[in-house]
């Protein structure tokens, strides 16, 4: 499926390079620092903020560039932002006012840190997260009594915001209000019960596209491998696009290529598949 050397890898981290319990195997780290070692130019691409990516991924040795926010922004290797893609206003506006109603659970995402209703960090299992992302969710920089005037008070400098609901009928109702209310946003999910919202150019197709520019890489010669719905956009715009056996059937869509699941080493298995490519 290859058509051209590979000189970019973008790598989803939650369900794709990291295991299930989020830690980094040790046969995909060496993969990994193999793959830099060998002259491709390997950069983390994440829904979590900068300063929620793992210590794991960012001390890895010649990785220079992180998409985080799910595109919101683009980092180098000392976690300055190179590229922001805020949500306009009067989108945020129009969000408040669709849910004004609705008593769900808010997260923003401001500056590369998270923003949590406290009703979630005290107990996250509760309103729909899995037992392998609670301590990332407690470990976030603002456990907000009140979410909605949070989010209003910061409506001009939102890279996204994202709410919880475990009701799938009414979180997918207001999904397509918000949709409808709007050509500019873009709505995503990384996993079941989340509805991620985010600037339509704050995609990590839209960080990945970056990411070449600055380094004057063709698509043609850049990878990407993801498992989620908001990884389908990067995996279909990269020359070559992976997902991870586990992927959601929008990702499975948009790939070239299916490699073994997150628990499985898929990556590695993506890496080794690349570097046999590229020494030909």
């Amino acid at each position: 499926m290859i058509k051209e050397k590979i000189k970019l890898l973008a790598l989803d981290l939650d369900g794709t390079t990291l295991r299930s319990d989020s830690t980094l195997s040790d046969r995909v780290k060496r993969s990994l620092e193999t793959a830099i070692q060998s002259g491709i130019e390997v950069v983390a691409a994440s829904g979590r903020p900068y300063a929620s990516m793992p210590e794991s991924i960012l001390s890895i040795d010649g990785l220079n560039y992180s998409i985080t926010s799910n595109g919101a922004a683009v980092c180098d290797k000392d976690g300055k932002r190179i590229r922001s893609a805020v949500i306009d206003e009067g989108d945020v506006l129009k969000i408040l006012d669709i849910t004004r109603d609705e008593d769900f659970i808010f997260e923003a995402f401001i500056g590369g840190r998270t923003y949590n209703d406290k009703r979630y960090t005290d107990d996250p299992i509760k309103y729909g997260c899995s037992a392998a992302y609670v301590d990332y969710v407690r470990a976030s920089h603002g456990k907000i009594e009140n979410m909605r005037e949070f989010i209003y008070t910061h409506r001009r400098e939102l890279d996204g915001v994202e709410y919880v609901c475990t009701d799938k009928r009414k979180r997918e109702a207001v999904r397509d209000r918000i949709a409808q209310s709007t050509s500019e946003l873009f709505i995503t999910s990384s996993s079941e019960n989340f509805v991620e919202i985010s600037a339509k150019n704050a995609t990590k197709a839209k960080g990945l596209e970056y990411v070449c520019e600055l380094l004057k890489t063709p698509k043609e010669n850049t990878a990407a491998c993801g498992n989620a719905d908001n990884d389908a956009d990067m995996v279909l715009w990269a020359g070559l696009g992976a997902a991870a056996r586990n992927s959601s059937k929008l990702c499975l869509d948009a790939a070239d290529i299916v490699v073994g699941a997150n628990d499985d080493d898929g990556v590695a298995q993506l890496i080794d598949y690349i570097l046999k490519y590229n020494q030909k």
